[in-house]
């Protein structure tokens, strides 16, 4: 099976750093209003999601559906540019262990992901830039 799209980087100006994310991460981490924002997209299209978390390297969306149940999203402030983010669905690849020797093809269910995400970021006007990462973009991160 070919490469999953799993990243995808764009800019905007419709999700900027909170006040405490400034002074928490001195401004370096953010995505706060990006998070909410997917949180709340997400569900309207048929992924229910959890809560988001804060981590120390952005936000990460828990999806709620059984279903969906290895699958999480990541997002942050993707320092390329200034307005930058990056969105992404973990795991990046379609072939998970479940237990010792089982293991769970999931491929499905990360498209499936992929496409809702790529409809959300994509037919929003204040969106731009959009680029789901390549092979070649995906070595710059050890995949």
């Amino acid at each position: 099976m070919g490469l999953l799209k799993t990243h995808i980087e764009f800019r905007s100006d419709n999700f900027p750093k909170t006040a405490e994310e400034q002074k928490e991460w001195d401004g370096q981490i953010w995505g706060y209003t990006l998070a909410k924002y997917l949180a709340e997209e997400l569900p309207k299209r048929g992924v229910n999601v959890l809560d988001f978390l804060n981590e120390d390297w952005g936000y990460l969306i828990p999806l709620a559906d059984e279903k969906f149940k290895d699958i999480w999203i990541g997002c942050n402030h993707y320092q390329e540019y200034e307005n930058g983010f990056l969105v992404f669905i973990n795991p990046s690849k379609s072939l998970i262990k479940q237990g010792f020797f089982k293991k769970t093809d999931i491929s499905e269910q990360l498209i499936f992901v992929a496409n809702i995400l790529n409809e959300i970021l994509t037919t929003n006007s204040t969106i731009y830039d959009q680029h789901w990462w390549d092979e070649k973009d995906m070595k710059l991160i050890g995949e």
